[in-house]
């Protein structure tokens, strides 16, 4: 297929970038990685004009030449790019000792006329991001190894495991789990997320998103609220929530850095961890919070 022929795919592509794009061009051409779960992707002729379609050639057109690379440069419908990659595999098998930990790292590319300040603060959000990330999984491996190597005849057992996935990635939002799976018995699995608002370049915290803190009881009344409501549903559904035989257990309301992400309709998602709110059978939960209690702005 032809240079002309992939930009076109795209569809209402400005006839002068596509003209512009057979031309040569001795522009560097800067490789854009993509996380490991992409790599065995093919794209084929179907999803020509499709949104996936679009996604897809974001991902692969600038790898293919420089004069497409170029080209696409200019197009105005790009927004700040956010790559993910794995940049740190750690593996182990001893015995019953197994560990599988993918470490995540973040890196943004600004459009050029991103203002100057949203650029240093992208910038500065996946930082902060990586050093988080990279702290969390030091701390896991570190755990891990000094079990190992205090049971020098291999007796015991431990299982790690840590990954991640991108939940919201749009023109707006950039929301990533890091989700942590330990075995020793019976599992236990940890959830960590990163949201990036991509019009200022700021990590969100949960306070950002409202004016003042009366949103710590709106939310944690709702919570309750849908608590109740499924295990009225389902007697197999459990929450701490009203039991008078543990007290000390049952949800009040949720912290000031609670943990949440938003999805790529506009969402807001309250999470909690396994034992967080639930017995461990429960594993992670999730709170969908209307949107009366929160409009994407």
């Amino acid at each position: 297929m032809t240079t002309e022929e992939l930009l076109n795919a795209i569809g209402d592509i400005d006839e002068d970038l596509v003209a512009e794009a057979a031309q040569p061009e001795t522009t560097k051409v800067i490789s854009i990685e993509n996380h490991r779960k992409n790599r065995k992707k093919r794209w084929n002729k179907a999803i020509a004009g499709a949104v996936a379609a679009a996604a897809a050639v974001m991902i692969l057109l600038p790898n293919l030449s420089v004069s497409v690379a170029h080209a696409w440069e200019k197009l105005p419908v790009l927004s700040t790019i956010v790559k993910v990659v794995v940049w740190r595999d750690y593996h182990v098998e001893e015995g019953r000792y197994e560990a599988d930990v993918s470490v995540p790292k973040v890196s943004v590319e600004p459009e050029a006329d991103t203002d100057d300040t949203v650029k240093e603060q992208l910038k500065q959000s996946a930082d902060k991001i990586n050093a988080s990330v990279e702290e969390l999984t030091d701390q896991i491996i570190a755990e891990f190894e000094s079990g190992l190597e205090a049971d020098t005849d291999l007796q015991g057992a431990d299982s790690i495991h840590v990954g991640h996935e991108i939940v919201t990635d749009n023109d707006r939002y950039f929301s990533m789990k890091v989700w942590v799976l330990e075995v020793m018995g019976s599992g236990y699995e940890q959830d960590h997320y990163y949201t990036i608002d991509r019009s200022t370049g700021k990590i969100l915290t949960l306070s950002d998103l409202f004016d003042d803190d009366s949103y710590i009881e709106t939310i944690s009344e709702e919570i309750k609220r849908q608590m109740q409501e499924q295990m009225d549903a389902d007697e197999n559904v459990y929450y701490w929530l009203n039991d008078p035989d543990i007290p000390e257990w049952n949800f009040k309301q949720i912290p000031k850095d609670q943990s949440f992400y938003i999805s790529s309709d506009g969402a807001l998602v309250i999470c909690f961890n396994e034992g967080d709110v639930a017995p461990m059978y429960m594993g992670c939960v999730q709170f969908e919070m209307p949107k009366t209690i929160w409009q994407a702005k």
